[in-house]
């Protein structure tokens, strides 16, 4: 019995034994199991999308990658990181469903609603172009009489002493005494008096006396006598042995150039006459506009001195040659002085409003049938007859090639100027394409004509008809480079991994090239420095969203542009700074940041346009930044200090928001004497 419990005892031990071990071994491969399940990573995003575009179909082999909606060339793998330009959150990369063509880019409907994508069909009409043109009222020269002494003389009263008087037709102005005026009378009367005895001498002697009567007549004509003054000289009843001299026609005295008891001789001046109820208006256009000219078109202008007035006149004077230095062109308007409420000398701001046919054509037909002065175009009739101001012949208005035939002039294909991204070399549109089942755009270069105000005519890549994006369009560019495909930003297409590509640049990426800089004088570099300071205070306060300091660099700005000489300047870069300056002046007053920010943007193009022209003198490098949002994601850009962006078209609100496209460095040998320079070009505003 012993022996038997005994043997059990060894049995059941090994059982247990070997038992223990095979359990202790399940048991650890059990632990191992669930520690992998517990501690294991959770499966990426990346990871369930790539499943489930695999259920839709699509291609995952490629890792998902993600993006900045502003700035499509970050790309990362991880989709809680934030933009390192703009710090915003980013999105998934995702495969285009208009992946068949590589110039169209499919949206789906709430991308498209939270664009705020807009589109207009392509149009054919005759769109109105607008001629901004500045200068000043001027006499009408063909209005102006000036007085000259016939005969030497003394002025022995005077009438008329002072410039600015009023005088009417037959006025008197002056009393002179003349010797030999006196001795003219005198043969008058003699020769008179032979003539009238018929009763001694030849018929050939009398004749000759008769001859010598017209001879004394016309002498003192020539003296300026009137007919009546003649008779009664010859008659002897005119007994003063002064003349006195008459106004020849009404007006304003502009000029004296005598005083009473002054001696003259034959052609001195006495005084200058002017009428005003007629004036001209001289301005100037730049070459670029003479083609939307014509002579006999209306004009519209108005003057400081009458504000909200709007006066009339008409294109009467086209400069055939255009000034080499200012590349400007002269243009006269011919102007009614209604009530004398204009006066020579005042500034006018003028705008000629006309329509453009396809090929640039002005289209005018305001004048057709009627019948005009070459002289005085404001002189318009409905028929034949003579001019009111100098008498001449009217002509029909067509025999000086001012009016067109619209029958005969082709409707442009136009499209609205908001719709264009404009890339330096190329000009963008986005075209929505029809019957697509999603919102879908392709993208097309085409070839501009003329601007006409708010459109422009479409010479080459458009149909009528067509719908191209007017609003949001700079969005559907941004899709385009997140899915790699060529857009205004990158032509050649990549997702955007060169920033400087497609914007201003060639189609291989690079970067345009800058203006060759021509020789002026240093002293007019160094008078940009001011302007360059002022600039850059408006940039950094609009960037801090102070409005006061933006008003005070702008008034620093105009100051320093009335500081700046023009002696050595010609050719295009006196027209660059003039173009520039008229920018740069902004007018004082400014209450809304946001309308000093739109005024900025003309300021930056201006200051831009200067230093690549120009350059800058100091010891600073300075930035070329760019905003894609700006204006409704228009886009702008700025020059600041430093390479962090400091945005001043949002501030505070996306001040970070934009990236750095180019440096400018200052000119050679500037280093040398930035320790007389100081560091900074600021200007420091109690």
């Amino acid at each position: 019995m012993n022996t038997v419990l005994a043997r059990l005892r060894v049995t059941i031990g090994w059982v247990w034994k070997h038992a223990a071990a095979g359990i202790a071994v399940a048991l650890i491969i059990a632990a191992l199991v669930i520690g992998y399940r517990i501690g294991r990573p959770a499966p990426e995003p990346a990871t369930e999308l790539a499943a489930e575009a695999h259920e839709h179909g699509e291609d995952t082999s490629q890792p998902q990658m993600y993006t900045c909606s502003m700035h499509p060339s970050v790309r990362l793998p991880d989709p809680d990181a934030k933009c390192p330009i703009c710090f915003m959150d980013l999105i998934p990369v995702t495969a285009d469903e208009g992946e068949g063509n590589e110039l169209r880019v499919r949206m789906s409907e709430a991308a498209a609603a939270l664009s705020r994508i807009e589109t207009a069909p392509v149009g054919r009409f005759f769109p109105t172009a607008e001629v901004r043109m500045y200068g000043k009222v001027t006499y009408d020269e063909t209005s102006v009489a000036r007085l000259t002494a016939y005969f030497p003389g003394r002025i022995e009263r005077l009438f008329v002493n002072y410039v600015g008087v009023p005088v009417s037709a037959g006025d008197h102005m002056a009393e002179v005494y003349s010797p030999e005026l006196l001795a003219a009378f005198e043969e008058l009367r003699q020769v008179a008096s032979a003539a009238t005895d018929t009763s001694s001498g030849s018929e050939l002697l009398r004749s000759a006396t008769r001859d010598t009567l017209a001879a004394a007549r016309e002498k003192l004509r020539l003296f300026g006598l009137t007919s009546e003054q003649i008779i009664a000289v010859e008659e002897g009843r005119f007994e003063s042995d002064h003349l006195p001299i008459y106004a020849p026609i009404g007006g304003v005295v502009t000029h004296l150039a005598v005083r009473e008891g002054d001696y003259v001789q034959t052609g001195d001046p006495i005084a200058t006459v002017a009428d005003l109820s007629r004036l001209w208006v001289d301005m100037e256009a730049y070459e670029s506009q003479l083609p939307l000219l014509r002579w006999g078109q209306p004009v519209t202008f108005t003057v400081e001195a009458h504000p909200g007035d709007v006066f009339e006149g008409r294109v009467s004077f086209i400069e055939p040659m255009v000034d080499e230095r200012t590349r400007t062109a002269a243009v006269r308007i011919a102007v009614e002085n209604e009530r004398n409420r204009l006066k020579p000398g005042m500034f006018a701001s003028g705008t000629v409003r006309t329509r453009i046919a396809k090929d640039g054509a002005v289209v005018n037909d305001e004048l057709a049938g009627r019948w005009v002065s070459p002289m005085h175009p404001t002189v318009v009739k409905d028929g034949p007859g003579q001019c009111d101001i100098c008498g001449m012949d009217l002509v029909p208005a067509e025999s000086l090639g001012v009016v067109g035939n619209p029958s005969a002039a082709e409707e442009p294909l136009v499209i609205p100027r908001s719709s264009v991204l404009f890339t330096g070399t190329r000009s963008v549109v986005y075209v929505e394409v029809p019957d697509a089942d999603k919102p879908t755009y392709e993208g097309r270069v085409i070839v501009l004509g003329p601007r006409a105000g708010d459109f422009y005519i479409v010479r080459e890549g458009l149909s009528r008809g067509e719908r191209v994006v007017v609003n949001g369009a700079f969005r559907i560019d941004s899709a385009m480079q997140i899915a790699a495909k060529p857009s205004m930003m990158t032509p050649a297409g990549g997702g955007g991994s060169d920033p400087h590509a497609g914007h201003g640049g060639t189609s291989d990426g690079a970067m345009p090239t800058m203006p060759e800089r021509v020789s002026v004088p240093d002293s007019f570099v160094f008078a940009l420095k001011p302007i360059y300071a002022a600039y850059l205070d408006a940039q950094e306060a609009l960037a801090a969203d102070d409005l006061g300091g933006f008003s005070q660099a702008a008034a620093d700005l105009r100051t320093a542009i009335g500081f700046v000489e023009e002696a050595g300047l010609v050719g295009e870069p006196l027209g660059e700074w003039r173009r520039a300056a008229a920018r740069l002046r902004v007018e004082p007053g400014i209450t809304d940041i946001e309308i000093a920010r739109t005024k900025f943007e003309g300021m930056s193009e201006a200051v831009i346009a200067l230093q690549r022209r120009f350059g800058h003198r100091g010891s600073e490098e300075w930035q070329l930044a760019h905003c894609p949002m700006a204006f409704d994601n228009q886009g702008a850009d700025w020059l600041q200090r430093g390479e962090q962006i400091n945005n001043p078209y949002f501030g505070a609100s996306m001040l970070r928001c934009g990236e750095i496209r180019e440096s400018f460095e200052p000119l050679n040998g500037d280093a040398m004497n930035s320790a007389t320079e100081g560091s900074s070009e600021g200007h420091d505003h109690e």
